[in-house]
């Protein structure tokens, strides 16, 4: 059924699983320059190759075991970098004031990056979210 959706329709999609079991932020460990990073981790595997799928990816799934017998397998996608940037910014419409702002944070805090990263990374407007 997925794959019969619109690249939009996917998008938005995967931007409502983002908004309750994603994260977004900045990894500084043991790197020299912080690098933006996004997962999603839940115990459906199948929602979770949505996004790999969305990515055209072979990888960039984990797996773990549950540590309990009372827990649950779990998996989780991630992307770093432009990649993931481009991705929170392409979801923007479609998140919550709060995602918005972590995006806005991670930006402000990795400056412009590359000159090589194209297409530009969104540049943020007052009227795009409040007290940003």
């Amino acid at each position: 059924m997925f794959e019969k959706l619109s690249r939009k329709q996917q998008l938005i999609f995967l931007s409502g699983v983002f908004e309750g079991e994603g994260w977004f932020g900045l990894n500084k460990w043991g790197v020299r320059t912080p690098v933006a990073v996004l997962e999603v981790q839940m115990s459906d595997e199948d929602v979770i190759k949505k996004f790999q799928r969305y990515f055209n990816l072979n990888s960039n799934i984990w797996f773990r075991k549950r540590s309990k017998k009372h827990y649950k397998d779990t998996w989780r996608f991630w992307i770093k970098g432009i990649r993931a940037l481009h991705f929170m910014e392409e979801m923007l419409p479609y998140l919550s004031t709060r995602r918005k702002e972590q995006y806005y944070h991670v930006v402000k805090s990795i400056g412009n990056g590359p000159k090589d990263w194209s297409p530009p990374i969104l540049k943020q407007t007052k009227n795009q979210t409040s007290d940003v």
